[in-house]
């Protein structure tokens, strides 16, 4: 038997499982769930603001650091709306895995240079952005349920 020289996509085929999960739970929120804040604070973010940015650090860290493309900003003066936010989302992530599955695992230990100079691998890189989502994925579902404390699910 040949073999086989997996992509880096192959390598992180579970981290689409659980992104596919939120995806389809953030399609069920309302425009009031998705800018909903337990509290008015400035430091507080609601679900939109979370997953503007989660889609500002995919597209730092992917876009910019590693394929040297220009950033752009997912501020809520742009991106207010919630079902075009979601859509920018899944198109972010349609690049990212585009970019995995052509990606070598030998080129996992290539270097670049973040905004402030700091020198950063590949595979870094790569974790850093599935670990945050991971982190403020958890903030997400904690705010969907204070939102609605008496539902069963998540998707109800």
């Amino acid at each position: 038997m040949a073999d086989r020289n997996p992509s880096v996509r192959d390598q992180f085929r579970d981290w689409d499982t659980v992104r596919l999960e939120l995806e389809q739970i953030l399609g069920r929120v309302d425009a009031q769930t998705f800018d909903w804040k337990p509290v008015d604070h400035k430091n507080v973010r609601s679900i939109g603001d979370l997953v503007r940015h989660l889609c500002d650090s995919e597209a730092y860290w992917i876009e910019r650091v590693i394929q040297g493309h220009e950033w752009i900003r997912h501020t809520v003066e742009v991106w207010r709306d919630h079902e075009a936010l979601l859509e920018r989302w899944k198109i972010l992530r349609a690049h990212t895995l585009q970019y995995m599955e052509n990606l070598s695992p030998v080129r996992l230990t290539d270097t670049k240079v973040d905004h402030r100079g700091n020198i950063v691998t590949v595979g870094w890189v790569l974790w850093y952005v599935f670990q945050h989502e991971a982190h403020h994925r958890g903030q997400i579902y904690l705010l969907l349920r204070l939102r609605k404390p008496d539902r069963t699910s998540l998707i109800d």
